[in-house]
């Protein structure tokens, strides 16, 4: 979708690839600015709860080994309730696709403060201990996709923050969910 001035969705095409196999090379090249397709080789496993993303980025699992374990993925700015509007430096154009997410403290990913054009395509989001959800959306994210995935939590996918927060979402949380997989939730 041609729209706030992003014409699609690409995450880190026309980048470098690099294939990461360990927390802190995996940390390094998500933080990295400019356009990056990230490969994940075998499980990863992360300190701490959530993890930021920058803009233009690929994630993608290689072949079924893909995974992150331990921690999250948060795509958005520090939280900030007076922003009300989508700030020029939000993250946008992330692709996130063929990992399996297990054992995350706070959710395995998150969207939000403004983020958009993001596409969360062909993940596993397998958690049987969170105590928090294993896919939100929120605070004014805008232009996602969430598709072919697979959960087997009880906390699966979060849209929009909460009933106060119109000054951020109104207008917003243009989210597709399609052919997702709720397996005994």
């Amino acid at each position: 979708m041609n729209a706030l001035g992003q014409n699609g969705t690409t995450g880190g095409a026309g980048g470098q690839t690099v294939t990461v196999d360990t927390a802190s090379e995996f940390l390094d090249a998500i933080a990295q600015p400019g356009p990056l397709v990230i490969q994940v080789s075998g499980a990863i496993d992360l300190p701490g709860p959530m993890h930021d993303v920058t803009s233009d980025k690929t994630i993608v699992g290689l072949g079924s080994t893909g995974r992150i374990t331990g921690g999250g993925l948060n795509i958005g700015l520090p939280l900030d309730d007076s922003i009300t509007s989508p700030p020029a430096n939000a993250v946008h154009n992330v692709i996130i696709r063929n990992l399996t997410f297990s054992g995350w403290d706070d959710d395995a990913i998150n969207v939000q403060m403004f983020s958009h054009h993001v596409w969360m395509d062909h993940n596993s989001f397998l958690n049987t201990s969170g105590v928090d959800g294993a896919l939100d959306v929120k605070r004014g994210s805008d232009y996602v996709t969430i598709s072919w995935n697979h959960s087997t939590h009880d906390k699966n996918m979060l849209l929009g923050h909460s009933d106060g927060n119109a000054a951020q979402d109104e207008g917003r949380l243009h989210v597709t969910y399609h052919h997702n997989f709720f397996d005994g939730t």
